[in-house]
């Protein structure tokens, strides 16, 4: 990867997902680029807060500069040279979601890194609706990282998988290079929902493509039956303590489930682990 694009609202959690994205590729030659997106104001009684802008300042210029104060602190207490770490800031006026996944493909990005809940507070949300948004419509993959999570070095991946599109070396690439970057251990789930045998799921062509594809890095398989799938996928992540969970997104449309679980799932889950939505 040699472009990551990281949008920010100037929130604490935005403040945590530059951090992690700063340590996460400390030790790698990428040039970041720093989004700032503040919402136009419309003058509408009824819209959401979403439409209003959770930051606002005189213009473009005094936004850069809070961005750059923000950054520069970040990188102070990460104690990274500053001279060696190659980023740019970006300002724009607009929707943040579809500014986002426009931006990343203006500038060629190879990875999008965001936190799962913005300065709106959308806290029945298990995403955020912005980051749903640029999961959705993104054709570059999304790192999005929970509230207050706390940076550690890859050691599992859980790569929650159908087998379909395993043989997508572009769309893999990224899971991939996270694998080597760390050494991680990538282990594969297939999960399928219990009224469904297991054995028709076991398949040796499933085999062989996971295995032709994954050679160069370490792995696992594995396959289990559950009520439900996403539940199923967050509870092998929990099982294993996986630093990552990397899903296709139309996969079991996982993050449109997520999005309806209880609220105790929701808390449970944003404390642990980052999703790596893989397009």
């Amino acid at each position: 990867m040699k472009k990551i694009l990281i949008p920010t609202d100037l929130s604490s959690n935005a403040s945590n997902a530059i951090s992690y994205a700063f340590q996460l590729f400390r030790n790698s030659n990428v040039k970041f680029y720093i989004l700032h997106v503040d919402h136009p104001m419309i003058d509408m009684p009824t819209s959401s807060i979403e439409f209003i802008s959770s930051t606002t300042y005189p213009d473009l210029v005094s936004q850069k500069k809070m961005v750059e104060k923000q950054i520069s602190k970040i990188i102070e207490n990460l104690n990274i040279n500053n001279e060696n770490f190659n980023y740019e800031i970006e300002n724009e006026i607009g929707f943040a979601g579809d500014l986002i996944v426009s931006k990343a493909q203006e500038l060629n990005c190879d990875l999008i890194i965001m936190g799962t809940k913005g300065a709106t507070g959308l806290s029945q949300f298990f995403i955020g609706s912005v980051t749903a948004t640029v999961i959705r419509k993104s054709d570059v993959s999304v790192l999005a990282i929970p509230e207050n999570f706390t940076f550690e070095k890859l050691d599992k991946i859980v790569f929650a998988t159908d087998y379909e599109g395993i043989s997508n070396k572009k769309t893999l690439q990224p899971l991939f290079e996270l694998a080597r970057m760390f050494d991680a251990k990538v282990m594969m789930f297939h999960a399928i929902e219990a009224k469904e045998p297991i054995a028709a799921y076991i398949e040796e062509l499933q085999v062989w493509k996971a295995e032709k594809n994954f050679h160069h890095i370490r792995h696992t398989n594995s396959i289990a039956s559950c009520e439900n799938i996403p539940d199923g996928i967050l509870d092998f992540a929990g099982e294993n303590e996986a630093d990552l969970i990397a899903i296709i997104p139309h996969t079991y449309n996982f993050f449109e489930n997520l999005l309806h679980k209880s609220v105790s799932k929701q808390i449970a889950f944003e404390s642990k682990t980052p999703i790596l939505a893989l397009h």
